[in-house]
Formats: structure tokens, C-alpha cells, sequence
């Protein structure tokens, strides 16, 4: 995400265009909106967060605005820890791991969101499990501060390695992601918790969160115990979205799917279908993992609903270091609720592309996950300079200066203002 710059004259005549063809903003069932941005829009402002806050001003201006509420959620993709990672966050000298300086550089760009999400593909044992990485992933405890301390809300811990410590690391996850002061979905010690799903409450808006996974890569869940990891099952997640909003009165429902092919940038045609189907049955927007690449973005509209599907983020931070599963990005959210009309809007204000940087430090190989375009507008590429305070190799900063196009090439790749 570059700068802040003046609203350009052809940004400022596009306004005015924005605002007479105002036909694309649409109301779905219940009263929400999920806001589409012409191609045109693209093309000016993927990566500018100035001119969107110009848009929505437009479409308040004869609005009161203490009877409007906002949130902003930041979505990110897959959080995993392979066993470099693990290798890097032990200090010796203490006997203790420290995930905190992974993250350093992009808690701000996390904690400038009101709330944010991901994607959490490990468990929490303990060690005595053994910590380890890829193929049965089991973490410290540390890791779950670092996320709470770099800005983390709420994880989704619905995945094919939700079962990878067993049922009992389950529990101890839930219990060590609680003790962090983090939340979760996707993962319960009940059948109650589980129906429950994560309910948040602000600013008048009510979002309940569900998260689900195709799989938990052959290991089964004990009889009677079915409740530990929500699976995919279509009329399980319709139930869950008609308790949501009908019960509980959710003004939004949103849910992670685990689903799709692994290192595939585009969606298949069965994942396009089931998204249809759940936004018709009133999800409002899916956040999709575990391909550990980015996919597109896309509003899908059906006879009594419309809806906002984010396919796949990404990797936010792992050992994958083949092209594409080296990047993800941050999606933001803006949620506003008219308090007078009980009517509710989502719009993508925003995204920021991430980046991985492996490197090494005193023998040691260093993980971070830097913010790519905050990056690249702060460094004129110096060798010597770069390598000492960044420790940027020339490789590195062209890979860095690749990751822009290939996010707007992919996340912008379906049509999103149509008839």
C-alpha cells in the first residue's frame, strides 16, 4: 500500500462519473450490500486507500453521519510454521521462542483495522508433543502472543491440519489461543460452541464468524467428538447461516473455507458452485485458504442474494518459497450499518500485498513478513545499503518489485460490476 497522495484531476472527474452510475451498488437479501468497484476503479486505485474514502464520502454526503456505524476487518491468508521457522524463533541463550520480530514490520499495517483475521494451519500441543513442522504441524505457545501482540483478533483453526496433535491438541489450542487473548472459529470442545461459531459486537454491527475445512488429511475424528473440526457439509453451513441470521440476528455472516487445489491461482469450476450456492443461502462474504496462493476476488449475485468471495489470500507467513506461495495479501473490509435503515454495506477498501523475507543473520535464517509496496516506496534500491539494514539481496527486491503485478493480474481477474 503506497502513500497517501492528492486526488489526481482524472481521479476527481471519475468521482463524479462514480457517482451517476451509482447502479453499482446493489442491496441484497436482508437489507446488506456488498459493494462493487467498476474496472475502471481498478485501474486508478488498487492500491490507494484515499481515493476509496473519497467514494464513500460521495455516497454519505446526504447522510447523517452519527447514524452510521463502520468497522474495518483485515483478512489474511495462511499462518504456518515449518520447522526452519521453528529453528529461527528458539533463542538458546534463553531457552525460550520468540515469534515477535517476524512481524514487526506489518503489525501496523494489521493494527490500523478495527478487527483482523487469518488463517491459523497449526496446533498448539505443547511440548511435550514435540514441536515440528511440515507434515504434522505442532507450534509453541509463544506464537499465538506474537499474533495477538502484531495485531491478531480472531483465527480460523478449521483445517486439514487441525487434527495433526491429535484430538486432545485440539483442546490445547483452543485453551492456548484463549490464554493469548485470541479468538477462534472452526474448532470447538462442544456441540454448542460449535453452532455458536465466534459472534462479534461493535459499533452496532453484528458479525458471526463460522470457519469450515474439506478435510483433516485422513486423521478421523473420534466417535462422538465430531464437533472438534467443522467439515464442509453443505446443509451443516446453511443450518449454521439460517440460525445466524434468523436467531441471533447477525447483520453479517462470514465464514472461511478451507477448500480448493494447493498452489492453483485460479479457482475450480466446483468451488465457483458451491459459493454461489452459500451465498444464496445468506453468507455475505467467504474468505477462502489453503491453496497458499493468491486467488481472485469476486461478487457473486444469484435471484436473493449477492455476496463478496475471497477464493484465496494467500500464504501471510510459511517456508514456501516457490514463486507465488512466497505472497499473500491483507484484504480490507469496510462494513458500515445504517442505523436508521438497519441497512449494511461491505466494500474492499483496500488491499495490501505481503511478502516473506528469508534471510540470514549472525548463521541464522530470519523469517519477516514485509508489506511489498510500503517496501518498495521506502527503498531506492541501494546493494550495500539494503544488505545492511534490510538485508535485501538485489534478488530479492526484484521479487518484491513482481509481486504488485501478479496481485492485480490475479485478485482483479473476475468481472465485478455487471448488470
Amino acid at each position: 500500500m503506497i502513500k497517501k497522495e492528492p486526488l489526481s484531476l482524472l481521479m476527481i472527474i471519475f468521482c463524479i462519473i462514480f457517482f451517476f452510475l451509482s447502479g453499482c451498488f446493489f442491496a441484497p437479501a436482508q437489507n446488506n450490500k456488498i459493494v462493487e468497484k467498476t474496472e475502471l476503479e481498478h485501474e486508478i486505485e488498487l492500491f490507494d486507500d484515499s481515493l476509496e474514502k473519497d467514494l464513500i464520502d460521495i455516497n454519505v454526503n446526504k447522510e447523517d453521519k452519527n447514524d452510521i456505524s463502520q468497522v474495518l476487518l483485515a483478512a489474511v491468508g495462511d499462518i504456518m510454521v515449518h520447522s526452519p521457522q521453528l529453528s529461527s524463533a528458539y533463542d538458546h541463550h534463553k531457552g525460550v521462542y520468540n515469534f515477535h520480530e517476524c512481524f514487526t514490520d506489518i503489525a501496523p499495517h494489521l493494527q490500523k483495522a478495527d478487527f483482523v483475521v487469518g488463517n491459523f494451519e497449526t496446533t498448539l500441543a505443547g511440548a511435550e508433543k514435540g514441536f515440528s513442522g511440515y507434515p504434522r504441524f505442532n507450534s509453541p505457545a509463544e506464537l499465538a502472543a506474537a499474533l495477538k501482540d502484531s495485531g491478531f483478533d480472531l483465527l480460523f483453526t478449521a483445517n486439514n491440519h487441525s487434527m495433526d496433535s491429535g484430538a486432545d491438541g485440539v483442546i490445547k489450542t483452543i485453551e492456548n489461543l484463549e490464554a493469548a487473548g485470541l479468538s477462534y472459529a472452526g474448532t470447538a470442545r462442544s456441540q454448542e460452541e460449535k453452532e455458536r461459531g465466534f459472534v462479534f459486537l461493535e459499533n452496532d454491527i453484528k458479525i458471526i464468524f463460522y470457519a469450515y475445512t474439506y478435510g483433516t488429511n485422513g486423521i478421523p475424528l473420534p466417535p462422538g467428538q465430531d464437533y472438534l473440526v467443522s467439515l464442509i457439509d453443505e446443509e451443516r453451513i446453511k443450518s449454521d447461516v439460517y440460525r445466524a441470521k434468523n436467531i441471533e440476528k447477525a447483520d453479517l455472516v462470514i465464514v472461511s473455507m478451507h477448500w480448493g487445489n494447493e498452489y492453483e491461482r485460479l479457482p475450480a469450476a466446483g468451488q465457483r458452485k458451491l459459493a454461489e450456492r452459500l451465498i444464496d443461502s445468506g453468507v455475505d462474504v467467504i474468505i477462502g485458504t489453503h491453496p497458499h496462493v493468491i486467488q481472485p476476488i469476486e461478487i457473486i449475485k444469484t435471484e436473493d442474494s449477492k455476496g463478496i468471495v475471497l477464493y484465496s489470500l494467500g500464504n501471510f507467513i510459511s517456508n514456501q518459497r516457490w514463486r507465488y506461495s512466497d505472497a499473500g495479501i491483507i484484504v480490507y473490509l469496510q462494513i458500515r450499518k445504517n442505523l436508521v435503515l438497519n441497512e449494511v454495506e461491505v466494500a474492499v477498501q483496500d488491499i495490501t500485498p505481503t511478502w516473506v523475507h528469508k534471510y540470514q543473520e549472525n548463521g541464522k535464517w530470519k523469517f519477516k513478513v514485509l508489506p511489498v509496496e510500503d517496501t518498495l516506496v521506502r527503498e531506492t534500491f541501494n546493494v550495500e545499503s539494503a544488505e545492511e539494514d534490510n538485508k535485501l539481496t538485489l534478488q530479492d527486491y526484484e521479487r518484491l518489485k513482481e509481486i504488485p503485478g501478479e496481485t492485480e493480474e490475479i485478485f482483479w481477474r473476475y468481472q465485478q460490476c455487471g448488470s
